[in-house]
């Protein structure tokens, strides 16, 4: 998927969670996170779809963010939909786990 769809992916999935938790987002921030498993990318050496694209590694990053500040539902949810939506149906695919 191109750049603008995960944007937008992220984007919707946030306005979904907003309304069952009422966090308050930040749109740049979103765009960021909805973003940030294509860091891989920029790595060398590193396989695209890989192990930035994983869900457990997400789970991992963000459980103690969940726990210390009590919020973030909003950017696990954009980042997350990069991952399942995003490029899991592409023709290429991720490795999820």
């Amino acid at each position: 998927m191109y750049l603008l769809g995960h944007v937008a992916l992220g984007y919707f999935a946030v306005k979904t969670v907003r309304r069952i938790t009422h966090e308050n987002f930040s749109i740049p921030l979103i765009w960021l996170v909805s973003l940030l498993p294509d860091i891989d990318l920029l790595i060398p050496g590193l396989q695209h779809r890989g192990p930035t694209h994983s869900i457990v590694i997400a789970l991992l990053l963000f459980t103690p963010i969940l726990i210390i500040l009590k919020r973030g539902l909003a950017y696990l949810a954009a980042l997350a939909t990069h991952m399942v939506i995003g490029d899991y149906f592409t023709s290429y695919g991720c490795q999820l786990f």
